[in-house]
């Protein structure tokens, strides 16, 4: 089975050479490259803000092998997903709630009356008031129209940023289309969108006739086009082992 791989580096060449081993022949192709935009100076003032909200690992990336100041780690961190509560705690984080997934149901439970106050892993979390919410560009504003919507106070830091990755016809068609693909595999709604508008401009041929399409989350499958969404497969849980599993089952 043929697979290609979208996601960014070093995570392409992670996620490759897992297939590889399962005896997929895989082919990458990083649709953005990554890089930290602020760091730990940048934080506001611990006065303004009661927790953390994370949509991607990379916002954790801003702390660096030091991670988080000591006295930040104090606070409640409210993660998207696995991934991004596993880099929480790589940071230096213990309080930690971990979503389903999807930015959109992580928004619904800080603004409405899904996360309730108790104890999540040993620590103690309590509901947001003032949230700091740790961004990258580019970026859906489902986060921000939901806290606006909730008239909640919050601070936006932007630390990483996704910059798009670009390809000639020449590269794509002798280096990446030449077979057809039996699954692409996506992380991110950007990635589904980057993707299937780079495969409009450079008509992919039969490179993706009979390709179905892995996503690591509903959110992300509704990113791509109408006639590929068909062809989508979700991942029962939003984390690689649970994707690939998915794409197992293909045959």
């Amino acid at each position: 089975m043929r697979v290609l791989v979208t996601r960014p580096q070093p995570g392409a060449d992670r996620t490759a050479a897992r297939l590889e081993a399962m005896g997929y022949d895989t082919v990458k192709l990083p649709l953005f490259e990554s890089r930290v935009t602020a760091t730990p100076r940048d934080l506001p003032d611990l006065t303004k803000v009661d927790g953390i909200l994370a949509t991607s690992a990379r916002a954790f990336s801003m702390f660096g092998g030091a991670g988080a100041p000591p006295a930040y780690r104090r606070l409640a961190v409210y993660a998207v997903g696995p991934a991004t509560a596993e880099a929480a705690r790589n940071a230096g984080f213990n309080k930690i709630y971990e979503g389903a997934g999807s930015a959109r149901d992580l928004a619904a439970r800080i603004t409405g009356d899904g996360i309730e106050t108790g104890v999540v892993g040993g620590a103690e979390i309590g509901r947001l008031t003032r949230p700091l919410y740790l961004a990258g560009q580019p970026r859906r504003a489902v986060i921000e129209e939901a806290l606006d919507a909730a008239r909640m106070r919050y601070t936006v830091l932007e630390c990483y940023r996704l910059d798009e990755i670009s390809y000639t016809t020449d590269y794509l068609e002798t280096r990446v289309l030449t077979l057809p693909f039996d699954a692409v595999l996506f992380y991110s709604a950007n990635a589904a969108t980057r993707f299937s508008g780079l495969m409009t401009a450079k008509t992919p041929g039969e490179a993706m006739v009979s390709a179905r399409f892995g996503c690591l989350s509903a959110e992300v499958a509704a990113a791509l086009p109408s006639a590929w969404r068909r062809r989508a497969f979700v991942a029962a849980h939003p984390d690689e082992a649970s994707l690939l599993a998915s794409l197992g089952q293909l045959g």
